[in-house]
């Protein structure tokens, strides 16, 4: 089985999130609003869910790891709903400028957030129809824990400069793709994610049309944009997952 230790990897990525987000949500969740306890508690949930799928497969519990394995269909459209009202929330506190720091970024850092939300989904579907060939199924789903390392990063109290949360993502991933070659090719993608990341929030997410689209959002209902999200995010793994024949009786 390839990446073994990755769960333990997982495990103590769990503190470095909590002191992360302690003081912008963790630290004040009476006071969070519903679509951050929303995107905080799918987001767990997900990171939580690799991290089991990881240790149930390396103790060759096959019926644990499948059962995890279908909570995926739960989880990811939960995931992407409620990115779609955490997005909201931020477009609205950047068009009215209720908040300095998301009226500041709050429409690159929006982009950002779309960029990874559509590539996480993307990589769960490819693992799942990729589910019989170990090594790319397990990158994908690894990979996907690489996506929130930026904005952990950022929000560490920590010495760093602008876009080293995207340049410590990007060498972690080109490591984990040296580790098993079979399955690396998810790692890569992940390294280029980040590097539109970048391009995209100094060039397009910085433009006016660009603002002006997502100041425009906070005005429309939310509702129908996050249902349609986990819609799409359900159909999607839905169709990842009839691209594999069942097995033969038996097997």
């Amino acid at each position: 089985m390839p990446y073994r230790r990755a769960w333990w990897a997982l495990l103590l990525l769990a503190p470095v999130i909590g002191l992360a987000f302690w003081p912008a949500y963790f630290g004040a969740l009476p006071k969070a609003s519903f679509a951050f306890h929303a995107h905080g508690l799918t987001a767990t949930a997900w990171l939580a869910l690799v991290g089991f799928q990881s240790w149930s497969a390396h103790r060759s519990d096959r019926a644990v790891h499948r059962l995890a394995g279908r909570a995926m269909f739960v989880a990811v459209p939960l995931f992407a709903g409620a990115a779609v009202l955490v997005l909201h929330s931020m477009a609205t506190k950047f068009a009215e400028g209720s908040d300095p720091f998301y009226a500041a970024l709050g429409a690159r850092l929006g982009a950002h957030d779309i960029i990874s939300t559509i590539a996480l989904v993307a990589l769960v579907c490819m693992a799942v129809a990729k589910r019989r060939n170990i090594a790319v199924h397990a990158a994908c789903m690894l990979s996907t824990a690489i996506l929130v390392l930026p904005p952990v990063i950022a929000r560490l109290p920590i010495p760093r400069f602008f876009h080293s949360g995207e340049i410590i993502a990007i060498v972690l991933a080109l490591l984990a793709a040296a580790i098993d070659r079979r399955g690396r090719w998810p790692f890569l993608a992940v390294a280029g994610v980040q590097v539109v990341h970048v391009l995209v929030f100094e060039t397009v997410a910085a433009s006016t049309p660009w603002a002006d689209a997502f100041a425009a959002f906070s005005a429309w209902p939310v509702a129908p944009f996050a249902v349609a999200a986990a819609v799409v995010a359900l159909a999607a793994l839905t169709l990842a997952w009839k691209r594999v024949p069942p097995r033969a009786a038996g097997r």
